[in-house]
């Protein structure tokens, strides 16, 4: 009887494993080595602290065209802010000449919500991963999206978690979160689309 539930139970393995289709598990393998690579652009990010090339949007709340401008420091960015409001703001972090983290803080002028895009790149440019973070004291959420991203730009994977602003415990969300939408995607697929891209030496693109 032992016996025969062991093999029953090893059989039941095999059948689980084997249910994953070569496409599914070729998209899973891909999103572990995008998982590997990011994790060693987060310790470069890390390891630096202080990002190496700070960008932000200095047009006005009423002007439609951005007007993106570099700055020094972070500290050259507050001293701007002090007189002048901006609301978008890019952190860049470089290995070698070429950008591989881009976190770009965007906010309301009323400052009821805030959003992160952090985008992980691949030294050739390309996206390989986007999260975004998107806070709103409309209903206290806090929504986490991971999206996954082939070299060509295809997206190959996503995620989502809905969790309380406060104590950052899951948190229904059945009816959605304003101001939330999850088609709508602000990201950049490639580093030369980036929109201060202009600042940055031909190589780096």
């Amino acid at each position: 009887m032992k016996t025969f539930s062991f093999i029953a139970v090893s059989l039941l393995l095999l059948i689980g494993l084997s249910s994953e289709s070569p496409a599914q598990a070729r998209k899973s393998a891909e999103v572990k080595r995008i998982d590997a690579y990011c994790k060693t652009v987060d310790a470069i990010r890390k390891k630096h602290k202080k990002p190496d090339l700070i960008f932000a949007d200095t047009a006005g709340m009423n002007e439609d065209k951005e007007k993106w401008r570099a700055f020094a420091s972070e500290k050259a960015l507050d001293k701007f802010r002090e007189k002048s409001e901006t609301y978008s703001i890019a952190y860049n972090w470089q290995s070698g000449s070429r950008v591989i983290a881009s976190n770009f803080t965007l906010f309301s002028g009323s400052g009821d919500w805030v959003k992160y895009n952090n985008h992980c790149f691949r030294e050739d440019g390309t996206l390989a991963v986007l999260e975004s973070d998107y806070r709103t004291f409309n209903g206290d959420f806090m929504v986490v999206r991971r999206r996954y991203f082939d070299r060509s730009g295809k997206l190959i994977s996503k995620s989502a978690k809905f969790l309380d602003l406060q104590t950052r415990k899951p948190k229904d969300a059945s009816s959605g979160v304003m101001g939330d939408d999850a088609d709508e995607v602000d990201y950049y697929a490639r580093t030369s689309k980036l929109p201060f891209v202009h600042f940055l030496p031909r190589r780096s693109r």
